[in-house]
């Protein structure tokens, strides 16, 4: 056989990638959508919701109706706010995972045999934020029109905020689909203590606002040694308000927890209780290189490993918490 020219070689293996990658990516139809966020598997997601959060995650009044029919009608908003996804948007995303694709088999082989699965919105609900809804990826209208003007302008194939995005967002399908992998990470590596807690007090119930990547509030970390030792939760509450906007009027915190023997619980069952500000915490907020949201080591992983799987410069890049991360992204994701 006749050698082709390098160039014509490398092109050659790209282009086989992104074929590959094609049939991997999938883009539900509006009932699809409809059906993957409202079904029997998505119940949980709305069954603790209050309030203030369903008013804040859609913007409904929600005046005058029993929780359970404030569920339904957030559980039916969600529904109506599923789109088709624009011939565009569909080239864009399929360029954006393919130019991934080779970064992921040579590192996480893992990411690069699942699927990729995308869901369109409108920007009626979940603050028009991208998140995780089982194994999708929701994307708004808005943040799909980002990414179709940067597959216009060509960048989609260097280390970009597209790139930082779906890696963000897919590591939380993983982490769903895949807990035990992520479970060392977050407690050998990351310092986090794994914590089965009760039903929370009403006052926390109220306030708290479901992370829908990152539902279960079950991962603590202590501050102080000794008799002075606390253990704290991260929790993410809404300011009081009748009409709270998300994520505007949100708050990163830290709940005081307690354990006896095996047994763990909430400190406080009534108010007044003390809440600290979770960035005011230097000696929690300093172990880690990445910022943006220390309120659960499900984004904490996926900032983190966003950053290491697509190249990017990394902040902070003494930090310790890199090295052993990129020691279990070798072990845990082949």
């Amino acid at each position: 056989m006749q050698k082709m020219p390098v160039a014509m070689v490398a092109g050659f293996a790209c282009s086989a990638t992104l074929a590959a990658t094609a049939s991997n990516v999938h883009f539900l139809a509006r009932d699809e959508a409809r059906a993957a966020l409202t079904g029997a598997d998505e119940r949980a997601f709305y069954s603790h919701m209050q309030l203030l959060e369903m008013r804040a995650r859609t913007g409904l009044a929600l005046q005058d109706v029993s929780l359970a029919a404030a569920r339904d009608q957030v559980s039916a908003a969600f529904g109506a706010a599923a789109e088709d996804f624009t011939d565009e948007e569909k080239a864009a995303l399929r360029d954006a995972t393919g130019h991934l694709q080779p970064l992921l088999e040579a590192q996480a082989p893992l990411y690069a045999r699942t699927p990729w699965s995308f869901i369109k919105v409108t920007p009626n609900v979940e603050g028009g934020l991208p998140h995780t809804r089982g194994d999708n990826i929701v994307l708004s209208e808005p943040v799909l029109a980002s990414i179709v003007r940067a597959h216009g302008k060509g960048n989609l194939d260097t280390p970009s905020p597209v790139r930082a995005l779906l890696i963000h967002e897919q590591t939380h399908v993983i982490q769903r689909r895949h807990p035990a992998l992520f479970a060392p990470l977050y407690t050998s590596v990351m310092g986090f203590q794994h914590v089965d807690l009760p039903s929370p007090p009403r006052w926390i119930s109220a306030l708290s606002i479901t992370d829908p990547d990152a539902p279960v509030p079950e991962w603590a970390f202590s501050l102080g040694q000794g008799a002075g030792q606390r253990w704290l939760l991260p929790a993410v509450f809404v300011d009081h308000g009748d009409h709270p906007k998300m994520p505007g009027d949100f708050r990163v915190v830290a709940v005081r927890i307690v354990h006896q023997g095996r047994s763990w619980d909430y400190a406080d069952h009534s108010q007044p209780a003390d809440t600290p500000e979770l960035d005011s915490l230097s000696a929690y907020v300093e172990r880690f290189p990445v910022r943006d949201e220390l309120f659960h080591p499900n984004e904490i992983a996926a900032d983190m490993l966003s950053y290491l799987l697509i190249g990017a410069a990394l902040p902070d890049p003494e930090n310790a918490l890199w090295s052993g991360t990129q020691v279990w992204v070798r072990k845990a994701l082949r």
